[in-house]
């Protein structure tokens, strides 16, 4: 029997668009035991016809390589048992956006828990990838109750839609081995993690239809999005991830996508992005995962900006405000990061004023860890929970845009009719902003930057549409202007920053607050001295901006 689930009617992402098989579409919300109890009533209010829930116990075998080839291609076979029978299943890597998991998946009933990679299909066996005889050994089981039950809700304007819910409670459990491979006894032979999450699959129906659904649990129960499968959870106790901070990757936009398809493009990469780095960003060990996590939404802020004048603002200042909050939650823990490095970091490994600096330095971590618990907080909240279902499903129904979009619409036409009108009128701002560069004050090179940061961010966007000789020197110099101007901002927040520790200190206890108003005029003046050092390079870096050719224009 092969089973797969899937509706067309959810926008394809690229790699979707062009796979084999059959899909499932998912989402998972995990939380305690007591607010799993208020999904399963809150659920009841959410179905056109009162709701049966089936309970069953199952047990699922999962299984993979010594070396784990499986695990890192994205891959799962597991052989699960329900009610005496035997289902063997395939997954493919979920290419899924946000809450959202989209899978390649195919079942085949078998007569054990020993796999039968003999019955699969074509399409899993490639899924799969070589895998030779006796290879195969158990790597971990999961073993839960699930309460299930099928949420139905009436289509306004066509077929009725039909949600699979899903409550599980219980455990993963996994076969600890040694560096041979072989089996641990005692104690640590068994590695486990707790099950307490509710999925929701799309059986049939409008994909918005589960979004709802999910987010009305979500805000009903407090719940949190849930990113790992059940098989990552099996992987990660056998082999803890490494918390690393992970860079945007390029969006690569085509002349032939049109503006929906390319704000799609963009809104997938950054929310992936963004939620690679919800873990780095919690973690705090390494400054560059807050980072990260600010440059994801900063770049989907960037493009509802680039776009604006397509976009109905009715559809889209929900979106605006959500990602404002994130970000306003986050600009505390990357200014405090950025002071320590860029700003303490400098001064104080040349031995400048070193016993003041010591206690200034305690005193920014303690501002530092302030802002950590703030970022932790959020992340944790179910008001992020909430934007990222949100955001998910804004993506994958194309939110922005009018259902159906009509063929005409400016949203339906080629990326490219849009693009260099887009590129020239952030070029043109960026030269008017700088005009007279020299003689500017401190906000007029402020507003300079802002116009350098979204020029920045459109030809992040727009560039791969250009295959021009002069790109290269144009970006070169947008990218070395625009860190010239990273860093005179990085000053003037410190400035601020050194007056609130100031102000911490004011009661002047122990001779700190003037160990720290030393410290502050020492780190000022050595940044002054800096700034006024590189001002040469600064204007000789916008004269090559300015002399640099636009490469979207014709004939360059």
């Amino acid at each position: 029997m092969q089973r797969g689930r899937g509706n067309e009617s959810v926008t394809p992402t690229a790699s979707q668009a062009g796979g084999t098989g059959d899909r499932e579409y998912e989402c998972k919300l995990g939380g305690t035991a007591a607010q799993l109890r208020a999904v399963r009533k809150a659920a009841q209010g959410l179905s056109s016809n009162g709701l049966t829930w089936i309970a069953d116990d199952l047990e699922s075998v999962y299984y993979d390589t010594p070396d784990m080839r499986l695990g890192r291609r994205g891959a799962t076979l597991r052989v699960r048992r329900k009610k005496g029978r035997f289902i063997q299943n395939v997954k493919s890597e979920n290419d899924g956006t946000g809450a959202l998991f989209a899978r390649g998946e195919w079942e085949q009933e078998v007569d054990s828990l020993t796999p039968r990679l003999d019955l699969l299909p074509d399409a899993a066996v490639e899924v799969l990838g070589l895998v030779l005889p006796g290879e195969l050994q158990e790597t971990f089981r999961t073993r839960f109750t699930r309460e299930q039950a099928v949420i139905t809700r009436r289509g306004a304007m066509g077929p009725e839609s039909r949600i699979e819910i899903a409550i599980d409670n219980g455990e993963v459990v996994a076969v600890n081995r040694n560096a041979a491979g072989v089996p641990v006894k005692g104690p640590r032979a068994k590695l486990r993690d707790k099950i307490q999450e509710c999925e929701l699959e799309l059986i049939q129906g409008d994909p918005r239809d589960l979004f709802e659904v999910a987010l009305e649990l979500q805000q009903a129960a407090g719940l949190t999005i849930v990113q790992e499968t059940k098989a990552a959870r099996g992987y990660r106790l056998l082999t803890p991830p490494k918390v690393a901070p992970v860079r945007a990757g390029r969006t690569t936009l085509r002349p032939d996508q049109s503006v929906n398809a390319a704000i799609a493009a963009i809104l997938r990469a950054g929310t992936r992005h963004m939620l690679a780095n919800e873990g780095p960003a919690i973690d705090g060990s390494d400054p560059e995962g807050v980072h990260q996590f600010r440059v994801a939404v900063r770049r989907m802020r960037s493009m509802l900006s680039v776009f604006s004048k397509l976009l109905d603002p009715a559809r889209v200042d929900w979106l605006k405000a959500e990602l404002k909050w994130i970000a306003d939650q986050f600009g505390p823990a990357r200014d405090w990061d950025v002071f320590v490095a860029e700003i303490l970091g400098p001064p104080q490994a040349a031995g400048v004023e070193p016993a003041a600096m010591i206690e200034l330095a305690a005193a920014a971590d303690d501002r530092r860890r302030d802002a950590y618990a703030l970022v932790h907080d959020a992340l944790k909240s179910p008001r992020y929970a909430g934007l990222v279902l949100r955001l998910s499903a804004f993506t994958e129904t194309q939110g922005w845009a009018p259902q159906p979009c009509p063929p005409d619409h400016p949203l339906a036409q080629p990326i490219t009719d849009w693009a260099a009108s887009i590129l020239n009128r952030a070029h043109k701002k960026t030269l008017r902003a700088g005009d007279g560069l020299a003689k500017l004050d401190v906000p007029a090179r402020h507003l300079l930057r802002i116009r350098l940061k979204k020029l920045r961010y459109n030809t992040d966007f727009l560039q791969t549409l250009y295959d021009s000789p002069v790109k290269k020197k144009y970006l070169r110099a947008l990218a070395r202007l625009q860190d010239d101007f990273g860093h005179l901002n990085d000053v003037a927040v410190a400035e601020s920053l050194l007056a609130d520790l100031a102000a911490d200190h004011s009661d002047g206890r122990g001779g700190k607050a003037a160990a720290i108003d030393k410290a502050s005029a020492a780190i000022m003046g050595w940044h002054a001295r800096g700034l006024y050092d590189s001002e040469p390079r600064l204007l000789a870096d916008w004269d090559k901006f300015t002399s640099a050719a636009p490469f979207w224009r014709k004939g360059k």
